[in-house]
């Protein structure tokens, strides 16, 4: 958990759920974020995530701050399940679940019939 100057908790950044690519580059190396395209650098692969990680975090609370957070993450591909914001790129969107009340052959053919 992230915290700012005054010890209080930010949001639970570690509830956003996104891909991380890492490349080897010139003498260290690079992880990214192509969701959100944001990229940090490191001396070692698990140095340039937790680089990553960190510069993610910031930038969502910058959102958080602008109000603006919800609009960012479904603007980047994002989706909200229940438990956490996941990109689409890690895991597609299930299709949603359709309830009928009373009977559903009823129910189609009266939509038809309209």
């Amino acid at each position: 958990m992230v915290k700012n100057s005054t010890t209080e908790k930010v949001p639970p950044f570690d509830r956003v759920v996104y891909r991380i690519e890492e490349t080897r580059v010139s003498a260290g190396y690079e992880a990214y974020c192509p969701e959100l395209v944001i990229t940090g650098f490191g001396d070692t692969a698990e140095e340039a995530k937790i680089i990553l990680r960190r510069q993610v975090s910031e930038y969502l609370e910058d959102c958080r701050k602008l109000d603006v957070l919800d609009e960012t993450l479904i603007e980047a591909g994002f989706y909200y399940n229940d438990e956490v914001w996941m990109s689409s790129e890690v895991e597609p969107p299930q299709e949603p679940k359709i309830r009928f009340i009373g009977n559903p052959e009823n129910q189609i053919y009266d939509s038809l019939a309209e």
